[in-house]
């Protein structure tokens, strides 16, 4: 045999036994979910491969020594990195990707419109949701961007027109926890016109955690709703809007060359802009909020540093007109503000993400109120000061967390009045809270464990929270899961859920366990789901659950006013109920729906009722379609069967904030007095929606600039829906309070640069 040939065999048999294999794993920086298509290349050997569904990479037969690797996913930055490669065996490197925006010129391609529930860049398991800033804008159910409203349907309630908070399942507003890029907010609530507190231009996405405990903000009975502001941009950018209800602008752009950034948001509603001056039962006053954000390298890693404040000061009369059309000149004043900031540092080091954060959070409430024995003078406030810092650990299969949390929480509460028949009560108290936090989830084939439990100790007691969820993906189609969480929560609300003042009034007056009477409040929840995506433009899910509190504060059963006067219950709670989500879109379209059937009640001692919030069904349904790139048509409605009232015994006068009536009207001070709570069934709520956009690019400065214009027309087909029933003091006769009137009219200019 030729020595030539043998010399050459040899040397090939002895390169394919010096050769490896390279596997890793690819995920998010920030969320740590596994990143689909990712290009993994050699640059050196011109090979490359992409990720699959699980995020990870194979390359195989790679020769010993020296290689570069390079990573690279739109909307991501690049990494590069020099591995030495083995001479046999396999090789494990798993990256962890920075979410990089990626600036595109403007162009008209009819592409799927993106919804909640289908959007490439949702990383929450359902039943959790989330919504990116692009769903949010092309919600077809809002007549402007809100990021609460937005989120509502199926298990998450709002109340219809003038939403005083967020129910999760049953639970109460108080029950939400609310945080902005990681820091926790207080009473992000506006009214007359506004819902959130939050500046939706200066949004990337909301993702809501009810399923499982949310290890960033632990100590909520519901849940919690995760707002991440957007990224700043490499050129100073520019967007707002006016219209009838509200005014806006944010800004955001880079600082330097280093890779730092802001961005800052201003927002202010127009409660009383076009009310008439003469009539006082018109609502006056103003609200609004701000936002600012730096972030820049940092120690290795990435830092932010954040401030967020919102405030509201609005006034009613306190009587309704007499027949001769006089009015009294005595006026009810509510105020609320909440107040955060803080920092937060993240460093990746391979496979193990660091994160630090510290805050220091207030809220602030006050009104002076036209009481039935006396006017009475309120005022509450919180304060938390908070560190945390967490270690997370990824592998191709398994992920693992741990956090330590210290917080202290000031709470105080105090009501005084100007009679000597008028009640006087005050509370205060500090609850020191420490928190460890752990949690592992791993995948073995189609199934996914994820197990968890916080300790947190306060006032010398200890209180556990287990938490454990199953995912099987049966398929690429279908997924089924099932979760079960224990919670507790360290400060309840003194706001009485039931009053109807909540409509303007929709803030929670928190007070720390600890203070005379105050208990720690725990929850346990199973939720069962499945999540069905047959096609990429097609999403339906479906879900049961059920829920059972103890230790829960309850003002409605002890007075009738807006607050907590001198006493409150303690009770307990039970929440049942289904929900199904369904999403499509397609080139130019885009549809959702949800339904929510749910059996709430609470109990103190002997009796129970129906929260106001507990509608016992809700059917919501939109959709936008795009005649051309530049233009859309809305159209939404929403259905609300089985709701339930406590009848009013007061006079009181109500119309919803609108321009055709020039405003909002509030008139009164409602109060039940000896009626059952929630003993009135509410008619049916309906009301369809329809609006319109036409938008208009321009080029200035070498820039591209745009504006629009909009309008939605509300309760298209004049439903009269009621908001609640007073009764008569002379013949006892209920009379319906309508939502009105039955066509409120939105328009307004969005633009941006």
């Amino acid at each position: 045999m030729n020595p030539l040939f043998l010399s050459a065999t040899t040397v090939l048999l002895a390169a394919q036994l010096t050769q490896a294999t390279l596997v890793g794993t690819v995920r998010d920086a920030e969320t740590a979910r596994p990143l689909e298509g990712v290009v993994v290349g050699l640059s050196d050997l011109g090979r490359t491969t992409t990720t699959d569904d699980a995020g990870r990479y194979v390359l195989e037969d790679i020769p010993a020594g020296p290689n570069q690797i390079t990573v690279r996913f739109i909307g991501y930055a690049q990494r590069s990195l020099q591995a030495l490669v083995p001479r046999n065996g396999e090789l494990e490197i798993n990256f962890w990707l920075l979410p990089e925006p990626v600036r595109i010129d403007p162009f008209d391609v009819p592409a799927p419109v993106i919804l909640r529930a289908i959007d490439r860049t949702d990383s929450a398991t359902f039943p959790d949701r989330e919504i990116s800033a692009a769903g949010l804008r092309d919600h077809p159910m809002l007549a402007e961007p809100d990021a609460f409203e937005a989120l509502g349907g199926g298990e998450v309630v709002l109340r219809p027109e003038s939403p005083s908070g967020v129910n999760i399942r049953g639970g109460a507003s108080d029950q939400t926890a609310y945080l902005l890029d990681g820091i926790p907010i207080f009473n992000p609530y506006h009214a007359a016109g506004m819902t959130s507190g939050w500046n939706p231009d200066a949004l990337a996405r909301l993702h809501v955690s009810s399923a499982a405990p949310l290890l960033a903000y632990p100590y909520a009975l519901s849940g919690a709703i995760e707002a991440f502001t957007r990224a700043p941009r490499d050129h100073v950018h520019g967007q707002g809007s006016v219209s009838t209800m509200q005014t806006r602008v944010t800004f955001d752009g880079p600082l330097g060359d280093a890779g730092a950034g802001y961005l800052v948001s201003l927002r202010s509603g127009f409660s009383d802009a076009i009310a008439p001056r003469g009539e006082a039962s018109y609502l006056k006053g103003e609200t609004g909020d701000w936002l600012a954000k730096l972030e820049a390298p940092a120690l290795g890693g990435r830092a932010l540093l954040l401030g967020y404040g919102n405030e509201n000061d609005l006034n009613t009369a306190a009587s309704v007109a007499a027949v001769d059309g006089t009015q009294a000149k005595r006026r009810n004043n509510f105020e609320w503000y909440g107040q955060s900031v803080g920092a937060q540092w993240k460093r990746v080091f391979s496979s193990t993400v660091v994160r630090l954060v510290g805050w220091n959070s207030m809220a602030g409430a006050g009104s002076v109120w036209a009481g039935r024995a006396a006017p009475i003078d309120m005022a509450a406030a919180r304060r938390d000061k908070g560190l945390l810092a967490g270690v997370r650990h990824g592998s191709v299969r398994a992920t693992t967390v741990g956090e330590i949390r210290v917080e202290q929480s000031r709470t105080s509460y105090r009501v005084v009045s100007d009679s000597t028949n008028g009640p006087s009560w005050k509370l205060r108290v500090n609850t020191p809270v420490a928190t460890a936090l752990a949690q592992h989830a791993r995948t073995v084939g189609r199934i996914e464990f994820n197990v968890g439990t916080s300790l947190a100790a306060t006032g010398g007691e200890a209180h556990l929270g287990p938490s454990a969820q199953l995912t099987w993906h049966t398929s690429r189609q279908l997924t089924l899961s099932g979760s079960y969480a224990r919670t507790h929560q360290f400060a309840q609300s003194l706001r009485n859920a039931e009053s109807v003042v909540g409509n303007i009034f929709p803030i929670d007056l928190y007070m720390g366990a600890g203070a005379s009477g105050i208990p720690v409040a725990r929850s346990d929840q199973g939720v069962v789901a499945a999540d069905y995506r047959p096609s990429a433009g097609v999403r339906l899910g479906a879900q049961a659950y059920e829920r059972r509190s103890r230790g829960l504060l309850l003002i409605a059963p002890r007075v009738g006013e807006p607050f907590a006067t001198s006493d409150f219950a303690v009770g307990s709670g039970t929440s049942r109920g289904i929900s199904a989500d369904a999403a499509f879109t397609a080139a130019r379209l885009g549809i959702v729906a949800s339904y929510g059937l749910q059996h709430v009640r609470l109990a103190h001692g002997d009796a129970s009722y129906i929260p106001e919030s507990a509608a016992t069904h809700l059917l919501q349904g939109g959709m936008i379609v795009f005649p051309g790139a530049s233009a859309s048509i809305r159209l939404g409605a929403t259905a609300a069967m089985g709701r339930h009232t406590t009848t009013i015994s007061d006079g009181f006068e109500w119309e919803a904030c609108n321009l055709l009536d020039k405003g909002c009207e509030f008139g009164g001070s409602p109060h039940y007095d000896g009626s059952p709570l929630g003993g009135k069934t509410l008619p049916t709520y309906f009301r369809v929606d329809l609006g319109v956009r036409k938008e208009w690019h321009l080029g200035v400065g070498g820039r591209d600039a745009s504006i629009a214009l909009f309008g939605t027309v509300t309760n298209l087909l004049g439903r009269r829906n009621v908001l609640t029933y007073a009764r008569n003091s002379s013949t006892g006769e209920l009379t319906g309070i309508e939502m009105r009137p039955t066509a409120p009219l939105v328009i307004g200019l969005d633009w941006g640069f």
